[in-house]
């Protein structure tokens, strides 16, 4: 009898039963709340270096080909009246001419767009193709793309909007230095043997949410000049 009043002692009640429980419950949850935090932070981490390796790629790869353009022989993009327009300047083609590795040649470079019109996300995948005349498409961007925007520029080095300059004004400035093949100006720049340089606006999706929608964005803009046309700015 007083052994089995010990074993009864020693035994757990339901009360310290259910605290265990709760607090085992506890700790399952405060960890897999931290290793699902760690995972997602993990993948945004993913999504932002992707955004940054494919803009650099493609960056690097478009700055070369326009630092060394002797001409624009194809610009096919969208032209508005308004220069600010958010469809103005997508692009769908650029072909320019750049000299030949043992330079006594030319040949001919093509940035082209797949996607869907406007460079709309509705889901389908949106692509920049590299390729040199005669040779392979090679694929620069492929998934995280929100927006490419090129536009053809005279070779002036723009001024910055002043303080108390309205935006109208600061427009009228800037729209006869950007090509557009009805350039409302009288001497605006309506011809492509007349671009001397390229603006390009590249914007990326760096995040995504739980439900793979894009919560931010990575802006890279870059004006290039080429040397050939454009040595006074070396």
């Amino acid at each position: 009898m007083q052994k089995l009043k010990i074993n009864l002692k020693k035994a757990f009640t339901l009360v310290e039963m259910m605290i265990a429980l709760a607090i085992f419950s506890i700790v399952l949850f405060v960890g897999y709340t931290m290793l699902n935090r760690t995972f997602l932070s993990m993948e945004r981490q993913r999504q932002s270096l992707d955004t940054l390796h494919e803009a650099r790629s493609f960056l690097m790869n478009i700055e070369r080909d326009i630092r060394e353009m002797v001409e624009v022989v194809e610009l096919d993009t969208i032209f508005s009246e308004y220069l600010f327009n958010e469809r103005y300047a997508l692009l769908h083609k650029i072909t320019m001419l750049v000299p030949s590795r043992d330079g006594k040649t030319l040949r001919k470079v093509t940035y082209s767009y797949e996607g869907p019109e406007y460079h709309q996300d509705i889901g389908r995948a949106k692509i920049v193709y590299r390729q040199e005349d005669g040779g392979v498409k090679k694929a620069l961007i492929t998934k995280q793309m929100d927006y490419l925007k090129v536009w053809g520029t005279d070779g002036t080095i723009f001024r910055s909007r002043e303080k108390t300059e309205s935006e109208s004004n600061y427009v009228a400035y800037l729209t006869k230095h950007y090509y557009n093949p009805s350039n409302p100006v009288s001497d605006g720049l309506r011809k492509l043997e007349d671009i001397k340089g390229i603006e390009v606006q590249l914007s990326m999706h760096e995040l995504f949410d739980k439900d793979n929608k894009p919560v931010k964005q990575r802006k890279f803009i870059t004006r290039i000049y080429p040397r050939i046309l454009n040595a006074k700015y070396e």
